[in-house]
């Protein structure tokens, strides 16, 4: 059985999608049909109201963040269930938008196609435009399609157990190597696994002495965090917060969390002796490191493999070779597990550009110049809390980060707010510019750290302030006062 809605955008009813679902279609995958089909940020989402049901009216709400046992859930609440009769109508507020669509039953029926699949069937209109053009219907629904695969995979690396067993054994063998005698931290190799079409850069710890292990860097979206830690001389100090990485890690058993003694003896293992124990753990930006999942252990297994590999070669006489700044030499793994011959990859790091990415309109534009200036001098930084948030829109837990704005001189905060999310440069952008449409004046000048002025001169330069680069002492002095602040009290504000 497949129900046919008609979704329709409240202000602009030309603007449409019509859709036919599968009879046990919930309204968590309603609402992420209209976020795909509308063309809306797919972190958002869509909270529903019922408005007549069996022909009767209904105020029946449908959230997608539930507060109570008692409210009703997008998980949990069938389509079919609600819209049962043709007219049956809901509306969805996307949140964080102006937007409202109204959700029609047209028809229900058995029908001879793939049952398990929603269907774009018709539509017109761009929602952001206002425009009634003609759409791609076979584009949205190809987008569909991709968000099931990626659903499914998802299901996949739920249902499967990782080889912990063989990871830690592999460990084990590369400890007993001591790679860090034969590479320097510096000193990075890339392997190619040809069959999973996947390169990364790995880093050896512990010719310092002090931390052991091997960094992994995935070449697509760990090599901005390499690249920061190789060569650049003032880091931020966030950067802990803003890996994409996996580690193993040999460390004290006194620094196991109860998770790795627990995986560890769950393989019926146990180690003995300083830096002898074994870690792993995954990074992603702006989250809790963890436990690696199953997919991440299935590649840490092929990378240890490797690497065991090249130290053997170090050990009888392959010498790193002499490169350039982001050369890396290259071992290239074939099908059946041999490393190739190896060629230099030259890594290109073209210096990253920004835009103002705030819809700033000609009228606010005017409005905010016509604000009286003033000599007061601010410092605005967005940094990570070091503490974790539960955050509905990822599995991990998520490191927040605040957005702050200081007087220089008396160090008072102006304005403060917490976000979980990651920091990038829209969001920079976004907080900043929030914050001064809500004073009554323009500040004289805004003194930013060097990571955060390109981002936000693009901004800077349409609604005409200063940036300075410069130390913020006045944000250092409170965010090292709010560090050391219980997490409750920010839960309780």
């Amino acid at each position: 059985m497949m129900i046919q809605l008609h979704i329709e955008s409240k202000k602009k009813p030309k603007i449409y999608r019509k859709f036919l679902l599968p009879e046990k279609s919930s309204f968590a995958l309603l609402d992420e049909l209209l976020l795909l089909s509308f063309d809306f940020d797919m972190l958002g989402y869509s909270d529903f109201e019922i408005v007549k049901k069996d022909g009767q009216v209904s105020k029946e709400k449908i959230q997608f963040l539930t507060e109570n046992d008692t409210d009703l859930d997008t998980e949990d609440e069938l389509v079919a269930d609600w819209l049962r009769k043709p007219g049956d109508e809901a509306i969805a507020e996307v949140i964080e938008t102006d937007e409202i669509l109204t959700i029609r039953l047209e028809s229900s029926a058995d029908l001879p196609m793939d049952s398990e699949t929603p269907t774009c069937i018709a539509g017109a209109g761009n929602i952001h435009t206002g425009k009634v053009n003609k759409i791609n219907v076979e584009e949205i629904n190809e987008r569909i399609r991709e968000n099931a695969d990626i659903e499914s995979f998802l299901d996949y690396l739920g249902s499967i157990e990782p080889d912990y067993l063989s990871l830690l054994e592999l460990a084990n063998e590369l400890k007993k190597l001591k790679p860090w005698q034969y590479l320097r931290d510096d000193e990075i190799v890339v392997i190619d696994c040809e069959e999973i079409e996947y390169k990364a850069l790995v880093s050896v710890m512990g010719a310092g002495g002090q931390d052991f292990g091997l960094m992994i860097f995935d070449m697509e979206n760990g090599y901005d965090s390499l690249a920061k830690i190789l060569y650049e001389k003032d880091l931020s100090s966030d950067i802990s917060y803003s890996l994409n990485a996996l580690t193993v890690n040999f460390v004290d058993r006194e620094e196991l969390n109860p998770e790795d003694y627990q995986l560890i003896k769950d393989c019926g293992l146990s180690y003995r002796g300083k830096k002898n124990w074994i870690q792993f753990r995954s990074y992603q930006e702006g989250t809790h490191p963890e436990i690696p999942n199953p997919l991440e252990v299935e590649f840490l297994i092929n990378a240890l493999g490797t690497m065991i590999n090249i130290i053997e070669a170090r050990k009888v006489g392959w010498e790193y070779p002499e490169v350039a700044a982001h050369q890396y030499p290259v071992f290239k793994v074939q099908m059946d597990g041999d490393l190739q011959e190896i060629y230099t990859l030259q890594i290109q790091t073209p210096k990253p550009t920004y835009e103002c990415y705030e819809e700033i309109s000609m009228f606010e534009k005017a409005q905010y110049k016509k604000k009286p200036k003033s000599a007061v001098q601010l410092e605005y930084d967005v940094f990570y809390m070091p503490f974790g948030v539960e955050s509905e829109l990822t599995n991990r837990t998520v490191y927040p980060i605040i957005g702050m704005l200081v007087e220089r001189g008396s160090n008072m905060v102006i304005e403060h707010e917490l976000f979980p999310m990651p920091k990038t440069p829209p969001i920079a952008q976004s907080i900043l510019w929030a914050y001064l449409k809500s004073f009554e004046i323009r500040p004289n000048k805004i003194f930013v750290s060097k990571e955060l002025k390109p981002m936000l001169q693009p901004l800077a330069k349409i609604i005409g302030i200063e940036l300075v680069e410069s130390e913020l002492p006045g944000i250092q002095e409170v965010r090292e006062f709010m560090e050391n602040m219980p997490v409750d009290l920010f839960e309780e504000e």
